[in-house]
């Protein structure tokens, strides 16, 4: 896995391509992680670090802290049952709700990520 600026170099399946990657948060409405994106909202900045999000042809992943090998996604949902809804700025925050296999998920990502941020709502709509 590379470490700056770029998006993380990360085994895929044969076949499989990378359509969108951004920097971000996925966080569960009722598990951890909860309360600092009720301060996240509130504040309207992300607070401590994020997480490679990648969506490609075939699922939407979430690189692991520390990737080990054979163990690099922390989550991995199949894209036929994600669908997003239309992200909604506040300040420096954009917050995406997403419906998954695992119930209502909450991506938080930076403003600057705007243009991929759509790209990511647009490609789990169709």
């Amino acid at each position: 896995m590379t470490r700056g600026a770029g998006p993380p170099t990360v085994p895929l399946e044969p076949g499989e391509f990378t359509e969108v990657f951004l920097r971000g948060r996925l966080t569960d409405a009722g598990g951890p992680g909860r309360l600092t994106a009720k301060a996240e909202r509130f504040v309207g900045h992300r607070l401590g670090t994020s997480r490679w999000v990648l969506l490609t042809t075939r699922r939407l992943l979430v690189v692991a802290p520390f990737p080990r090998e054979g163990d690099w996604f922390d989550v991995a949902f199949d894209r036929r049952q994600v669908s997003a809804s239309r992200g909604v700025k506040r300040s420096d925050l954009i917050t995406v709700e997403l419906l998954t296999p695992r119930g209502r998920q909450t991506l938080r990502v930076g403003a600057g990520l705007r243009s991929e941020t759509a790209r990511l709502v647009r490609a789990l709509r169709v």
